[in-house]
């Protein structure tokens, strides 16, 4: 063990890395767990193409200078802000060269338990090593939060996944695949496997597969009608996107809506629409009643809104459906903090400083989404935490204590 360190962040995906930059620009001890990019390397399939314009697809670092734009420019990527799409490859090569730059300190440890110790919280990690640390700031991700209907539950994991599983997709090379969905990881992924020769349906509960519209030039009354944000168009969006500050100052039941807002989806990106369409077949309005394995195939038994019934039978189904923020799946948090935790939904309620209920534990990314809205969900969110907790955290640690929270059962503070 090498002491107590000031901020331990856990994550090294796009708000992970904006933040070690900032607080590494303030000079605040801290240290970072991680693979970089690991998500978007390892749980995103090669070929697809991000959703948000790559405007706002920046990590943040205190100049905010090192922009998607500029790394294309310095290594003649072709790029524009809003017309043509950010390959998924290029946004992980951005978000390498970032965390080389201002964050070259990442390390390659999984976090495998999180208990509260007397001033602070005591980490331990795959290789052994036992870190203390005054406060833990966790920028998980999604890939923890992997939604899958129960109906699929207790299936064997070679016939049923999720679409957070794949980065390369040879693993279904010579499969018929059922993907389940008909958001942009459904559509990318059914049209990624299409072009692979594979044999693939994408399976759906709405009538249609929706699909943002084609990049174009907004005019300006469009633009005052629907202002561009970096999340979306629109009025509230736009709010959204440039004030998590003021949506966290609303009622637990409002931030919930918002941060689940219909207008974000499940949509489709514009570019997927021709590789899909006409290609893919398509079976739209059926609900997935029952799923099962038999004689090496998995039979998924459909239900129409008419009454139609339907049984379609494939190697494997891919559960395009999303994610569900709930504490529970993230294994190494210690079931007394997470008992402990005030809640908003199964979503941690947390403070403006992005501080749960338990002192000195924080979220940021996907998690927050519940407590500061849509933004959190997307890169674009990164920058107001960033900025936020490395302006907070040395002010408050310059006590050098972090109160204990009550009724919590606090563990020695001697590390053995």
């Amino acid at each position: 063990m090498r002491g107590i360190v000031d901020v331990a962040v856990i994550g090294a995906g796009p708000y992970g890395l904006s933040l070690a930059a900032h607080l590494r620009s303030r000079n605040v001890d801290y240290r970072i767990f991680g693979v970089p990019m690991g998500s978007w390397k390892e749980n995103m399939p090669q070929g697809m193409l991000l959703k948000s314009y790559p405007w706002a697809s920046n990590l943040s670092e205190a100049n905010s200078q090192f922009t998607v734009k500029r790394f294309c420019g310095e290594r003649g990527i072709p790029y524009h802000d809003s017309l043509m799409p950010l390959p998924l490859e290029t946004f992980i090569s951005y978000g390498e060269a970032f965390q080389e730059q201002f964050v070259p300190h990442v390390e390659h440890k999984l976090l495998m338990s999180l208990d509260p110790v007397a001033s602070g919280f005591r980490a331990r990690f795959d290789d052994g090593e036992v870190v203390r640390a005054r406060r833990v700031v966790l920028a998980v991700g999604l890939s923890a939060f992997r939604s899958i209907p129960a109906v699929a539950n207790g299936l064997p994991l070679e016939f049923v996944s999720h679409s957070a599983d794949y980065g390369p997709l040879d693993v279904l090379d010579g499969k018929e695949i059922a993907v389940v969905g008909s958001g942009s990881s459904a559509t990318d992924l059914s049209a990624l496997l299409h072009e692979r020769e594979a044999s693939v349906s994408l399976v759906a509960r709405g009538r249609d597969v929706n699909f943002a519209c084609t990049p174009r030039p907004r005019s300006l009354l469009q633009r005052v009608i629907a202002p561009t944000s970096g999340i979306g168009n629109g009025w509230t969006m736009s709010i959204c996107a440039k004030a998590p500050r003021l949506v966290h100052m609303l009622g637990a039941e409002r931030r919930t809506r918002l941060a689940n807002s219909r207008a974000l989806g499940p949509l489709g990106g514009a570019l997927m629409r021709d590789r899909v369409i006409g290609k893919v077949p398509l079976r739209l309005g059926y609900a997935l009643n029952e799923i099962g394995v038999v004689a090496g195939k998995v039979d998924l038994r459909l239900t129409s809104a008419d009454g139609t019934k339907e049984m379609l039978r494939v190697d494997h189904v891919v559960f395009a459906t999303g994610y569900r923020t709930d504490l529970r799946r993230l294994g190494f948090l210690a079931p007394e903090l997470v008992d402990h935790m005030r809640m908003t939904g199964t979503a941690p309620q947390l403070s403006r400083h992005y501080e749960s209920s338990i002192p000195g534990l924080h979220f940021i990314g996907p998690a927050a989404a519940n407590s500061f809205g849509p933004v959190c969900r997307f890169v674009y969110g990164t920058h107001d935490p960033a900025r936020h907790l490395a302006a907070y955290l040395p002010a408050v640690l310059g006590s050098r204590h972090v109160p204990a929270a009550k009724g919590l059962p606090i563990a020695s503070p001697v590390l053995q």
